[in-house]
């Protein structure tokens, strides 16, 4: 293609040139009319996968960072790091929303499309993935922008803005809070009927990605009943379990990306202070894992001041992205956990010994026992805050957690949660939906 272009351009200068624009003028102008073109926004990797929000992780007590080096960072992070009233950032809301507007765009084009009995399934799963995709990302967005979870509060307190269609004369405001849990459950409910139960690779939606969402959000919403429900449904479905002997402590970064416990792969946007030279673990967190826990080698490595960086990563990448997609480790956590409340501890035992049998040095790891399901939930707990390192999910924990005074961290006081008001909000979605 080169070469021919190169020999007309040398033939004919001046007719080639026009050509050859018009034709690139063509490309970048084509509308998207069939399911291939759906298929193809859905699967956008760099949008859809590899830019989700990284504040979760930047705002929760997994780490800290140096004065040091806070002194050298962006004024953005210095403001999100130490969670400031005022903190802004553009960056993660605006890219959350790119990833709304192409699921929106897809979910309009599969409507229009007439077709054939043959090409159902194929409608089918670009529509559940659409839906996914829409009711994963607000139910990241409003972690962030909105209040925790309260049954009693939800239909006063406001959610975040739901984009539904790609229009951008579409009217701008914040539902309530209630409303947004009601629109993140109902697009992944649909999702969950529409995705096939196989969609490799994990880059893709699938049916038990749906149902390990919908068991995120539940727990989001502290109805662990449902939660639980919808974590068995999954790993009903998928329940591969990576077994950490068959990995190297020594190498820089043990884990492969989509491997094989990875259930949707979603990656943090870029941000340099999670690198793994830039944070220091929290040392209460590093010391509590035991010698022949191969967390302790797989999950951080030394930066020889006696403080630790994470190399755990599911991605395999330690520098300025981190996984924070679903893993079936999260899912049976949420099992364990909504078992353990629920009274029934030896099946909450049951399923935090399946996991830690694979995260354990062979021959060493000894089953847990809960004299009552007040001790069953406390090592369910200290569990999952020594697995779900580094990937948003601590965050979410002390969100919802601080509503139970037993488990509640006087350090974090009022939560951070929102970081713009109603006017920023309508004004930064509103340049994002006029620069598509």
């Amino acid at each position: 293609m080169k070469t021919t272009l190169y020999i007309a351009a040398m033939l004919l200068l001046i007719t080639s040139c026009k050509k050859y624009l018009d034709l690139k003028s063509d490309k970048e102008n084509v509308i998207p009319e069939t399911l291939q073109d759906a298929q193809a926004m859905l699967d956008n990797y760099g949008t859809m996968n590899q830019s989700h929000m990284a504040l979760p992780a930047q705002s929760d007590d997994d780490y800290y960072l140096t004065d040091a080096y806070y002194n050298s960072i962006s004024e953005a992070n210095q403001q999100t790091y130490p969670w400031l009233q005022n903190a802004t950032s553009f960056n993660d809301w605006r890219l959350s929303y790119s990833t709304i507007i192409y699921a929106n765009t897809a979910l309009e084009l599969v409507e229009k499309i007439e077709t054939d009995a043959a090409d159902i399934p194929v409608k089918n799963r670009i529509k559940g993935s659409a839906l996914f995709y829409r009711g994963y990302t607000f139910l990241e967005l409003v972690q962030i922008f909105a209040e925790p979870y309260d049954r009693n509060l939800a239909t006063s307190q406001l959610g975040i803005p739901l984009r539904l269609t790609s229009s951008i004369s579409e009217p701008i405001f914040r539902p309530s809070l209630q409303q947004t849990y009601d629109q993140i459950l109902n697009d992944l409910k649909l999702a969950a009927q529409l995705l096939p139960v196989a969609n490799p690779p994990a880059s893709r939606p699938s049916k038990p990605a749906a149902y390990a969402a919908l068991a995120r959000c539940y727990m989001a919403m502290q109805d662990y009943p449902k939660a639980g429900l919808y974590a068995d449904s999954c790993l009903q479905l998928y329940n591969t379990l990576i077994d950490y002997n068959t990995l190297s402590a020594s190498s820089s970064a043990p884990f492969p990306r989509l491997n094989v416990e990875v259930i949707f792969q979603a990656i943090m946007s870029t941000t340099s202070i999670l690198g793994v030279n830039n944070m220091r673990i929290d040392s209460v967190l590093y010391l509590s894992y035991e010698a022949k826990d191969l967390r302790k080698s797989l999950f951080f490595k030394s930066n020889g001041t006696n403080t630790f960086g994470f190399k755990g990563s599911y991605d395999g990448n330690i520098e300025s992205r981190h996984f924070n997609g679903i893993a079936v480790d999260e899912v049976y956590l949420i099992r364990a956990e909504a078992a353990a409340r629920a009274g029934n501890k030896d099946s909450a035992m049951n399923d935090l010994n399946r996991l830690l049998k694979t995260r354990w040095a062979t021959g060493f790891c000894v089953n847990y026992t809960a004299a009552n399901a007040v001790e069953a939930l406390n090592k369910v707990l200290q569990e999952r805050r020594k697995e779900l390192v580094i990937r948003g999910l601590r965050w979410f924990d002390l969100r919802r957690l601080n509503k139970e005074t037993q488990f509640e961290k006087h350090c974090i006081g009022k939560l951070i949660t929102s970081y713009f008001n109603y006017y920023q909000t309508a004004l930064v979605i509103l340049f994002i939906y006029r620069q598509k």
